[in-house]
């Protein structure tokens, strides 16, 4: 006598939920690095805004054109992006992008970030 473990029954829903698990996975790996580099930037944004005020606003717009080049975002931000604002204790930077990226195979999504850091300045 056959138990129900043995007559093949779940198979084709096995395979069905294999597929979305691996259809997640390609898709955290194509979206996942657009994250992580934004993050990445921002957190760079946060350090750069600290600098003290003896740094003129040319020399952060450098600085922050330097850490968009490392991040290898720099088909997606330009130098105008960026908006510094520099008062007697703090600094404001402020950044929004757009950056398309491929989910799955024919699905490309418009990934729409926003950097803003307001620190005080170090003396």
């Amino acid at each position: 006598m056959l138990t129900r473990s043995e007559r093949g029954e779940g198979r084709v829903q096995s395979i069905v939920w294999l597929g979305i698990f691996a259809l997640a996975i390609y898709a955290g790996w194509n979206v996942i690095p657009v994250y992580l580099a934004h993050y990445n930037l921002a957190d760079k944004v946060n350090q750069i805004c600290r600098t003290p005020k003896a740094v003129r606003d040319e020399q952060i717009l450098e600085m922050l054109v330097k850490e968009v080049q490392e991040n290898r975002l720099d088909g997606y931000i330009q130098r105008g992006c960026f908006k510094i604002t520099t008062l007697d204790t703090s600094r404001r930077i402020a950044c929004d992008y757009e950056r398309e990226g491929k989910v799955l195979p024919g699905w490309n999504r418009t990934f729409r970030f926003s950097i803003s850091a307001d620190q005080p300045l170090v003396f």
